[in-house]
């Protein structure tokens, strides 16, 4: 298991891209439960990290069961105080698959970039 995310690549023995997947009813549960913002807290201390969801925003307004309201307040409170943690609705699974992939794939292409430009500020000096 990983300590924060479903996904995550690693770069000399630390995380430093992850992805938390969320279905919508997880989303809620974890929204209303306050296990989502124990999760934010770990993906926030990561240098990129992103929770992405398997449905429509609108979905929050269907759910049934739950005050939607409350849903939708706690979403918008869990990422002001986590802003640097996108909450990314994805419509499908194959959609959030797709969206995981590209996010993890652009975290390592810009761990490169940086790293190269270290090694050139190294070099100049």
């Amino acid at each position: 298991g990983l300590p924060a995310g479903d996904y995550a690549v690693e770069h000399e023995g630390r995380i430093v891209v992850a992805v938390e997947r969320k279905s919508l009813a997880d989303l809620s549960s974890s929204l209303l439960n306050g296990t989502l913002r124990f999760a934010l807290a770990e993906l926030s201390a990561l240098p990129r990290a992103a929770v992405v969801v398997e449905d429509r925003y609108s979905g929050i307004f269907k759910l049934e069961h739950v005050r939607q309201s409350v849903v939708a307040d706690a979403l918008a409170e869990a990422q002001v105080r986590y802003p640097s943690v996108p909450i990314v609705f994805a419509e499908t699974r194959p959609l959030a698959e797709e969206w995981t992939y590209r996010f993890l794939a652009a975290g390592i292409a810009q761990l490169t970039l940086e790293a190269a430009g270290e090694r050139m500020a190294k070099m100049k000096e």
